[in-house]
């Protein structure tokens, strides 16, 4: 199945995608992003998926998406216009849920990209890291000592 943009029949990207259908694995051989930025210094990348309120990433999408966030020097956000003049942000590739931002606070979150500074704090654990008892506050508890059953006390 080739998609098409509907709205502009006539758009270039209708005119190559009709040249180019049937090649690739899903029938259609292309798909568009809405905003990529590249920081020439650096070699950096940030590429950025907007939708509409209520407008859903196609899964196929997301998934290419996922795999580009996985490349060096390259960050994949998705950005959703909200409502009350607030902003969804999410990053690709992390376990940041989308968050409810300001205007300003997406424009921050922008400016610090292009400044090569950190997006959003790290996270205090990476994923790739097993939990340990270590990473817990039990409190008064002693983790080495399972506390007891009163019915066997």
């Amino acid at each position: 199945m080739t998609v098409r943009l509907n709205r502009h029949r006539e758009s270039i990207s209708n005119y190559f995608d009709e040249i180019l259908e049937g090649i690739g694995k899903r029938g259609s051989s292309f798909m568009d992003v809405d905003a990529v930025s590249h920081d020439k210094d650096t070699h950096r990348f940030i590429f950025q998926e907007f939708k509409e309120p209520g407008e859903a990433l196609h899964p196929a999408q997301a998934m290419v998406l996922r795999d580009l966030a996985g490349l060096p020097r390259c960050e994949v956000w998705f950005v959703r216009r909200a409502d009350g003049g607030r902003i969804g942000w999410s990053r690709f590739g992390s376990l940041d849920h989308e968050e409810l931002l300001t205007v300003e606070e997406y424009r921050e979150r922008f400016r610090r990209w292009w400044k090569n500074e950190a997006v959003t704090p790290a996270p205090a654990q990476s994923i790739d890291q097993p939990m340990t008892a270590d990473d817990i506050d039990w409190g008064d508890r002693n983790p080495q000592i399972a506390p007891r059953d009163k019915k066997s006390a």
